[in-house]
């Protein structure tokens, strides 16, 4: 049995100092970025702003770049850590206490329960294109039979491709360019954004207050309408602000990626691969540190990071701004609201739909099938990781049996039993909803903590010193992002949940 101190102590165990690895150039270490972007035009994009701006027309709009630009901040710390010492997120958590650590895992594992949501979502797509087969007139048993089987051959696809993170960095670049050039594609051809295009791109730069409890007559010009807030989009509205980018423990993965593309000390690190195709590759515990002479070095992989994260957050961003401006412009006018139950993508079928007719509609279908199953793929590898470093680095008895890449398998092969299990007792929309209102609560915690941990603790503790630490104005960005997220889980969703109980 584990001591006492893989609970009540803190990883301690000091950093070998090495060299700084040398930046390989701007083409090697391109994929991050696109990852995590193709990765947040999972449901937010899809599904919970085009459900928000279809019901409540532009009032939220003015608060779109606001929201997109404080994911920017989380992720610059979030890679920050692993670039330094080849460590993931979780190692960081770990060093500062067990107990923080032990409850991010936790939190982040329960969460994680529901990614099945995101898979059912996007095979409900392809059901709707294929007309229910082959259980015609039941669209339930259908789109649960159907994510079944893409549950099992996501896990065929995982143990023969030879390093997960290049199947992940492939699926999300196929799904975040398809969907983002169909979306393009669509909104230049629909005549009714041309007509709604100014009144949309004023709304950008107008936020609206208060976020809840407000009337508001929307000027759209096809069909202005008054429309009423509605307490019960209360956790609707908190997944939406969390998402608008990755969001809470799907940002944490961002430091997975960085790490298995090389960046800075973690390409002393190895990959994790196959136990069929793959060639083993060493995973240590323990991570390594750089001295001050690399200063200069590591200045060149921070601009690289400050670019890979802005390209992610600025083409999430134009994605969110093409699905908005098509509810606009085809599904406000209607009424036509995206659903949350087992009609999550009903509706937004009809941004194709209105100029290619049925071919048109499938079309949307298959995009979105794209947009929402490779969430789950990254989703499994997110919490495969996660829990293979919680274990391994903490728990001696783990590291001593088993070697990282194989708890990792282990662990993929768990999540997709437990995703089997999901799509025959839940729909899409209330797990997505779940995982959202978890996500804003871990993303508030650990937006706080980095407060501390990286203006204070880590450069007491790594070998670069002071040099290391971020600027203060990433200090006071991320502020605004812990009190804005903390703003919207106890301000907003909170209080609705208390009503609702008493």
């Amino acid at each position: 049995m584990p001591d006492s101190s893989v609970i009540l102590g803190r990883l301690e165990e000091p950093w070998e100092v090495k060299d700084l690895p040398k930046f390989p150039g701007w083409a090697a270490m391109f994929g991050p970025g696109l990852v995590w972007a193709g990765l947040s035009q999972g449901s937010g994009e899809l599904i919970w702003w085009p459900y928000i701006v279809a019901k409540y027309g532009t009032y939220f709009l003015g608060w779109l770049f606001f929201f997109a630009f404080l994911q920017y901040w989380i992720n610059l710390e979030i890679a920050r850590y692993t670039m330094a010492t080849g460590e993931s997120i979780y190692e960081e958590f770990h060093r500062l206490h067990h107990l923080y650590g032990w409850l991010m895992f936790i939190l982040v594992f329960i969460v994680s329960f529901w990614i099945a949501g995101y898979i059912s979502g996007g095979i409900e797509a392809l059901v709707y294109a294929a007309g229910n087969w082959p259980f015609p007139g039941n669209h339930e048993l259908a789109t649960r039979f159907w994510a079944t089987i893409g549950i099992w051959i996501v896990l065929i696809i995982f143990l023969l491709g030879p390093v997960a993170y290049k199947i992940v960095e492939i699926v999300e670049a196929v799904a975040a360019l398809a969907s983002f050039f169909g979306m393009l594609i669509a909104a230049v051809s629909i005549p009714a954004v041309a007509k709604v295009a100014g009144t949309y791109f004023a709304s950008l730069f107008t936020p609206h207050l208060p976020l809840v409890g407000f009337t508001w007559h929307d000027p759209n010009p096809i069909t202005p309408r008054t429309v009423t807030w509605d307490p019960a989009d209360a956790a609707v509205l908190v997944t939406m602000i969390c998402y608008t980018g990755a969001g809470g423990f799907w940002n944490l993965y961002y430091s997975f990626w960085v790490r298995d593309k090389n960046a800075a000390m973690s390409a002393l690190i190895g990959r994790v691969t196959s136990p069929l195709t793959g060639e083993p590759e060493a995973i240590p515990a323990i991570g390594y540190g750089f001295s001050e002479k690399d200063l200069t070095e590591w200045d060149m992989w921070i601009k690289w990071l400050w670019v890979d994260n802005a390209f992610g957050v600025i083409f999430n961003l134009i994605t969110i701004i093409l699905t908005t401006i098509l509810t606009y412009a085809v599904l406000f006018p209607q009424g036509l609201v995206p659903g949350t139950g087992f009609k999550l993508l009903k509706w937004q079928a009809e941004w194709f739909g209105t100029i290619w007719g049925g071919v048109g509609r499938i079309a949307l279908w298959i995009l979105a099938f794209f947009f929402l199953t490779d969430t789950y793929i990254t989703g499994l590898d997110g919490i495969a990781r996660t829990t293979a470093s919680n274990l391994f680095v903490n728990i001696p008895e783990v590291k001593e049996r088993i070697d990282y890449s194989k708890l990792y398998y282990i662990i993929v092969g768990l999540f997709t039993i437990i995703a089997t299990i999901e799509v025959w007792i839940q729909k899409p929309g209330a797990l997505l909803i779940l995982t959202g209102v978890g996500n804003l609560l871990i993303m508030c915690i650990y937006a706080t903590v980095f407060l501390y941990s990286h203006w204070f603790w880590l450069p007491k503790v790594h070998p670069a010193g002071k040099a290391i630490r971020p600027s203060w104005i990433s200090f006071i960005f991320l502020l605004i992002a812990a009190v804005f997220f903390w703003y919207a889980f106890l301000g907003i969703y909170v209080p609705v949940k208390i009503l609702k109980i008493s």
